[in-house]
């Protein structure tokens, strides 16, 4: 099995076995879930989770490359750099064992729930 962290971004193709591998590992399960319902930076995700931030860096990337999270937002720092946010992008992943063959849906998360969370965040 691949490691999860080092996953080959999608193509058009991506395997049921990519996401699977993907979906095995209990660090990235547990970006998604904190992802689901707050933006975070990659400091406040390897804080959260106690790891490192190159490990936080690498696992966020293989969930962006396969859409399952999204950077929403890039904020310049008082010194000038810049530091980008993540949000799960997603609201059902399902996987499908059909005929010996593994697929995969991914569920994106309606617009309807992305201006509910916008207009959330104003009022808050």
């Amino acid at each position: 099995m691949k490691d999860p962290a080092s996953s080959s971004p999608p193509s058009s193709s991506a395997s049921g076995d990519d996401i699977l591998s993907i979906l095995s590992d209990e660090q990235n399960r547990r970006i998604i879930s904190i992802l689901y319902d707050k933006e975070l930076n990659i400091q406040q995700i390897s804080n959260l989770l106690k790891l490192s931030q190159s490990t936080a860096y690498r696992r966020v990337r293989v969930l962006e490359d396969f859409k399952i999270v999204k950077k929403t937002k890039i904020v310049r720092t008082m010194a000038g750099l810049d530091e980008a946010y993540y949000r799960s992008w997603i609201s059902e992943i399902v996987i499908t064992f059909k005929e010996g063959k593994i697929s995969y849906r991914l569920e994106r998360i309606k617009l309807e729930d992305k201006i509910m969370r916008l207009w959330q965040h104003f009022s808050d």
